[in-house]
């Protein structure tokens, strides 16, 4: 009766409208976004395609084909039959698996076959995923505020909810598909965390702060740490519960993680940042000071940030970055040991949710805004009690903040916009300069490609995807001579992705190159034979 009653006065007060007022005023162009990029497009997009079936002219529906898919098992690769849902998978990702991929589906004429007879196929509706996570946020936006009336003045709650929902490095995870495990798992730590306020009997609290955790968790490890948040309230029944839950999921799910992308990570020649050793100690200070000035600035937004993207010897180092992360863990202990609760619960919110990715062992990319999501929360709450007697400034800055989410909607219009933004935030990122130019040729632009491709190799010569790109060009083009030389530039690169593979396909084009020029088919000056 107490929580209905809360409800009704919020509603009142006109909290929960205006919350809901600005969530969609920042965020409503979700709702009309109908392309797919990224993620999005090979996760959900093109998997409808390979549930293709025909209707033959009595319209009976025949199934035309059913593709297997490889997938990585612990060590093992393994065939897998390419339907919705995934024995291989964890029971939670199996389901969000099959959710989404049955979310936006529908069964229409994509074409017709070689006897003329119409093919249907299963399409998808970016829009319908997009609302999704729409309203999944907006449901997280509500249990924010009224977890934090309990702890905090509600003029405070109310503030720092205001300043999460509109924080530009929630684009990623709020207006890109592929951000909805995020949102999940917050909405898992903050049920669990108001299921211990709402209900008093532990009888029934605790397996529901049970399932919440298992929600959040299994949707993102860092959701596992909730029991963190729950020793900091004092809660220590729920603590152990979501501890023990947590524990065992982080037990299961973080090691298949971490050992899935150490895997990867070392087929790639890109090992080392999966390994932790005393020096990588480094990285943790320096990642915070680099998450505290994006949190606090975020000018530059996209899917590849230049820092840490190649792992090498720099990074390591104690420079004046490191010296800043260092001051800013100082000044944070400060603050909490003698700041208002408000500082308290930011301080201890925003590290625990991102301890996982301080880069002790790097398990995806380097740095990335939707990696600081969930800590977000944590940095709201701290600068709500800071701002909280300014209202004109906190005006100011939720105003610029829409802005500067308005101006970074149009990446998720389409793949080529998606990569297009990302070089425009970060000019010298070869890494989003390759995934461009793939984008361009996708989109019947290979000459774009091509000249996106040669400035990636401008910016960093040394990095050999771009050059096994315009390889892989030049071979179906035909020019087996260009697409040796470029290959052999991608060999000479300092990493090389697929050493052995690639070193195998370039013994197979020598020969392929011999014999045309044995053949006659292929004749060349000798300056202009391919050398080593």
């Amino acid at each position: 009766m107490d929580v209905i009653l809360s409800l009704f006065t919020d509603i009142w007060k006109g909290h929960f409208f205006l919350i809901a007022f600005l969530h969609t005023l920042a965020w409503f162009h979700c709702l009309t976004i109908k392309g797919w990029v990224s993620d999005d497009l090979e996760g959900i997009a093109k998997f409808s395609d390979r549930f293709v079936q025909t209707k033959d002219p009595q319209g009976v529906i025949k199934e035309e084909k059913i593709d297997y898919y490889e997938e990585t098992v612990g060590d093992k690769k393994v065939q897998i039959k390419n339907i919705a849902w995934n024995l291989h998978l964890p029971i939670l990702n199996r389901f969000m698996r099959w959710f989404r991929l049955n979310l936006g589906k529908r069964f229409t004429q994509i074409g017709k076959n070689s006897k003329d007879h119409p093919i249907y196929g299963w399409v998808q509706d970016a829009r319908k995923h997009h609302a999704l996570n729409f309203f999944v946020q907006l449901i997280n936006l509500f249990l924010l505020y009224n977890f934090l009336k309990q702890i905090v003045p509600e003029n405070i709650a109310f503030l720092a909810t205001l300043i999460f929902s509109v924080h530009p490095c929630l684009v990623q995870t709020v207006a890109w598909i592929s951000g909805v495990n995020y949102l999940f798992s917050l909405f898992g730590i903050l049920l669990a965390l108001n299921v211990s306020y709402w209900v008093a009997d532990l009888h029934y609290s605790l397996p529901l702060i049970g399932i919440a955790t298992l929600i959040s968790g299994l949707t993102l490890l860092p959701g596992c740490l909730t029991f963190l948040i729950f020793l900091f309230l004092g809660k220590n029944p729920e603590a152990l519960v979501s501890g023990l839950i947590g524990t065992l999921i982080l037990l299961n799910l973080g090691r298949e993680a971490v050992s899935y992308r150490v895997n990867a990570f070392k087929e790639q020649n890109m090992g080392k940042s999966t390994k932790v050793y005393l020096s990588k100690l480094i990285l943790v200070p320096k990642t915070i000071w680099y998450y505290i000035k994006l949190v606090i600035f975020p000018k530059r937004l996209g899917l590849f940030h230049t820092w840490g993207y190649h792992f090498d010897e720099p990074i390591e180092q104690v420079d004046k970055e490191f010296w800043a992360g260092i001051l800013v863990i100082g000044l944070s202990i400060t603050g909490y040991f003698l700041g208002p609760l408000e500082f308290q619960l930011g301080i201890v919110w925003f590290y625990v949710f991102l301890f996982i990715f301080s880069n002790v062992i790097t398990a995806q990319q380097f740095v990335s805004e939707r990696y600081v999501f969930i800590s977000l929360i944590g940095f709201s709450l701290i600068l709500a009690k800071v701002l909280a007697a300014y209202p004109i400034l906190i005006a100011f800055l939720l105003g610029i903040y829409i802005m500067r989410i308005w101006v970074h909607f149009p990446t998720f219009y389409n793949e080529v916009r998606f990569y297009e933004s990302n070089v425009f935030n970060f000019p010298t990122s070869e890494g989003a300069m390759g995934n461009l130019g793939v984008a361009y040729l996708n989109h019947g632009m290979p000459h774009k490609a091509i000249d996106t491709w040669f400035e990636a190799t401008r910016q960093n010569p040394i990095y050999d995807v771009p050059w096994y790109n315009l390889y892989s060009l030049s071979k179906q083009n035909g020019d087996v001579i260009a697409a040796r030389n470029f290959l052999k530039k991608c060999l000479d690169a300092k990493t090389v992705h697929f050493n052995k593979l690639w070193e195998k396909e370039l013994a197979e084009l020598d020969v392929i190159i011999a014999q045309a020029i044995s053949d006659g088919r292929i004749k060349v000056a000798s300056s202009a034979k391919p050398n080593n």
